[in-house]
């Protein structure tokens, strides 16, 4: 198991923080950030390593007196020398279960950390875990009625990345595109959410640094076909479909190329949920022209449109039912969030997308009600700066829809409060640019 101590995080661009004192701009929001400035210091000492979180779940387990089941649902792709399929093992890929895939309860998947550099989901989720594991009457009467289970970080491998021998948490998975071994032709383009140069936005936005490992944007790598795999293809149908621009891009889905993404649709065939929660991290937003409250979060009901199979014809389209529900998850975590006229409530929808390659995409076009979390900041612009409130905003929603769903009042949620969220708006881009606007 690999250990990385928790460091400042340097870039090849940056300057010294030592030379100059930046002079702070007005705030844009209330409150006051958490955003960068030229040549902040950014720190993500207090989030885990991938021996961290494996060495806490363990002891999770272990006091949970058998409410929890700790299980390795497969491995990373840990190989820089072509593809490997699942069966090749790199870090482990774990699945909190508290309860089983027994269709007369209410089923719940959560994954957080798809993105290597989005680690506040994983912290939320490890508390929430210690929460369900450590019992108490209004837990009983959850897990009586509900099944959760957390995958708490599904891309290790960009969570523990290193550059220059420090710790340098990236976007993408580990694994370097060689079509010739599996059998397509050389030369075959890669998936169009392949990273080539291994690059990575630098600390502050302060250009790009290339880490130098190839991967792949995990989230653009699930497919609504849960049983798609290239090995099984026709290998020229595959290689025209991936040589052409007009079908190798965000409208159709992925490839299913990363044991990541395998393994994540492994274990969501195998719970079959009725509610899928997928956590990442994005911009910085204030609510409105005339609300500068700093967003904290921004959720999704929906992001996909009805996909057709470009291989074989099959159609999916997201039911009514589950689109309900869906927005019913939503509203009720947004109405979780009002607490008076503070910054908890400034939440938005997430903008509109067709994403069929995105976990959410694929599994609501699968029959599963989703909720896309979205919280502020990512480690090279945010660190871990307010990651207490954010976390909040994380768990609060979620314990609440736990409860809806355990006593079904979720049923009784109006939702037209979710299409009632405020759309997103109001970008803050770049805040190191204020003075020249």
């Amino acid at each position: 198991m690999k250990k990385f101590s928790k460091v400042v995080i340097p870039t090849a661009m940056a300057l010294s923080m030592a030379l100059s004192t930046p002079a702070f701009a007005d705030s844009q929001s209330k409150p006051n950030g958490p955003y960068i400035e030229n040549e902040q210091n950014i720190s993500l000492s207090s989030y885990m390593s991938n021996e961290q979180l494996t060495n806490t779940l363990k002891k999770l387990e272990a006091s949970s007196k058998g409410k929890m089941k700790l299980e390795i649902a497969g491995y990373s792709n840990h190989t820089l020398d072509g593809y490997k399929t699942e069966v090749d093992k790199g870090d482990p890929l774990y699945v909190v279960k508290f309860g089983d895939a027994d269709p007369n309860k209410k089923r719940i998947l959560i994954t957080t950390q798809i993105h290597g550099n989005e680690q506040i989901g994983t912290e939320a989720a490890i508390d929430i875990i210690q929460k369900l594991s450590s019992g108490g009457k209004e837990v009983s009467d959850i897990l009586d009625k509900v099944s959760i289970w957390v995958m708490p970080r599904i891309n290790p491998e960009g969570s523990d990345n290193q550059y220059q021998g420090t710790w340098y948490p990236t976007r993408y998975t580990h694994q370097t595109w060689l079509p010739e071994n599996i059998q397509l032709p050389a030369g075959t383009l890669a998936p169009w959410y392949y990273n080539a140069d291994g690059s990575e936005r630098a600390q502050n936005n302060n250009g790009r640094v290339v880490y130098g490992i190839p991967g792949y944007d995990q989230n653009r790598d699930y497919n609504p076909n849960l049983d798609f795999r290239i090995e099984n293809e026709d290998k020229s149908e595959v290689a025209s479909f991936l040589n052409s621009r007009t079908t190798n891009n965000s409208n159709y889905g992925g490839f299913f190329v990363t044991a990541e993404a395998r393994t994540v649709s492994g274990v969501f065939k195998e719970f079959n949920p009725d509610v899928y929660v997928d956590v990442h991290h994005r911009g910085f937003n204030t609510l409105s022209d005339e609300d500068n409250r700093s967003v904290p979060v921004q959720v999704a009901a929906v992001v996909a449109d009805p996909y057709t199979d470009p291989f074989t014809g099959k159609q999916y389209e997201v039911d009514e039912d589950v689109l309900k529900l869906g927005k019913q998850v939503n509203a009720l975590s947004s109405l979780a969030l009002q607490r008076g006229f503070s910054h908890y409530g400034a939440v938005q929808k997430y903008p509109d997308v067709n994403l069929p390659g995105t976990a959410l995409g694929a599994f609501a076009l699968n029959d599963t009600a989703i909720m896309l979390i979205e919280i502020k900041g990512q480690s090279q612009t945010l660190g871990q700066k307010q990651a207490g409130m954010l976390k909040e905003t994380v768990k609060v929603p979620l314990y609440e829809v736990f409860k809806g769903l355990a006593d079904g009042s979720i049923n009784e949620v109006d939702p037209e409060i979710y299409n009632a969220i405020p759309e997103s708006t109001n970008r803050i881009e770049d805040p190191t640019t204020r003075d020249n606007e």
